[in-house]
């Protein structure tokens, strides 16, 4: 994972704000105020600490949460280590300590877990009310042990095998957890201005995520919603949370031209793996070259259809 992956993470977080389905986060807030406290609550893909965050400044928490936020790539926790305290500082929060855990190194020196604790400051005008301890580690989501009272799992599941990742949520869930899916990709990625090789692209596109691609489907969030429940889960809401990233007046707002940036280029790169007699590379490189145009020009919609689903581990 590279800086520019660091740059979409942060770019995007305007273009969940606006997705994530608020039915789904409010039932999910209310879950979590009927667990004792402290909340301990496991993210796992944490990326750059955008959830954490947003969480803790839209006062979806408990007064008292324990909060493990877990990602493999180590240039984005070292992001996150940044990010997530200077966003709470300005929501509100006092730092009272940054340090190092016990166990151990990654590449290049970095620590792989570090703690803060964030409390309301009571002089400041900000929104803060939890008291929060964050870890913020290096280390493969699978590979924890916890009883937590909810696993986070943001734009994560549609790029796993679900069949292995939804026990291995539950191995790290106490009784009656809870486990919130938002942003889980399901089958729908379209642009504006139309073109006649868009629903080729597309299946194209969703063809390299169902056949190509070592986990993960083009339909992930309803799989989701059928895989649950035979394994016993009691999916409690689900709603749509799409992306939609469109320019006003030929400029896009915040960062978020990066997204459709990535996303184009996640697209070009995918579709190179699976060639097609139907689609002719000349004709692909074509379309890629309008939209890239497009882009730059202020002129594209992206729209990328997502499902939030929250349900209760059995």
């Amino acid at each position: 994972m590279t800086d520019s992956m660091q740059a979409y993470l942060e770019a995007k977080r305007s273009v969940d704000d606006r997705a994530l389905n608020r039915r789904v986060l409010e039932r999910f807030a209310t879950a979590l105020s009927d667990r004792p406290e402290p909340v301990r609550i496991v993210e796992l893909g944490c990326g750059v600490g955008t959830m954490i965050a947003r969480l803790a400044e839209w006062e979806c928490l408990p007064a008292q949460v324990s909060y493990r936020a877990v990602d493999r790539d180590v240039a984005s926790i070292q992001r996150a280590r940044k990010l997530v305290p200077a966003r709470l500082a300005a929501a509100g929060y006092t730092i009272d300590s940054l340090e190092s855990g016990a166990d151990g190194t990654v590449e290049g020196g970095v620590p792989k877990s570090t703690t803060l604790v964030a409390r309301p400051d009571e002089t400041s005008d900000g929104i803060g009310s939890t008291r929060l301890e964050i870890t913020l580690a290096v280390a493969d989501a699978f590979g924890l042990e916890d009883d937590a009272d909810a696993v986070v799992a943001a734009a994560l599941l549609d790029i796993l095998d679900l069949e292995d990742a939804i026990p291995g949520i539950a191995n790290l869930l106490a009784d009656d957890g809870l486990c919130y899916a938002p942003i889980t990709y399901d089958g729908g990625t379209t642009f504006a201005p139309r073109d006649r090789l868009d629903e080729r692209i597309e299946a194209q596109y969703h063809r390299h995520m169902d056949e190509v691609r070592d986990n993960g489907g083009s339909r992930a969030g309803s799989d989701l919603l059928a895989v649950l429940p035979r394994k016993g889960w009691n999916v409690l809401v689900t709603g749509g949370s799409d992306w939609i990233v469109r320019p006003s007046a030929g400029e896009y707002p915040d960062d978020e031209a990066a997204v459709v940036a990535r996303v184009l280029e996640t697209m070009a790169d995918a579709l190179e793996e699976v060639p097609s007699p139907e689609l002719g590379a000349d004709a692909r490189r074509r379309w890629f070259a309008r939209r890239w145009y497009e882009l730059e020009d202020g002129e594209l919609v992206y729209v990328a259809h997502n499902l939030d689903v929250l349900a209760r581990v059995p």
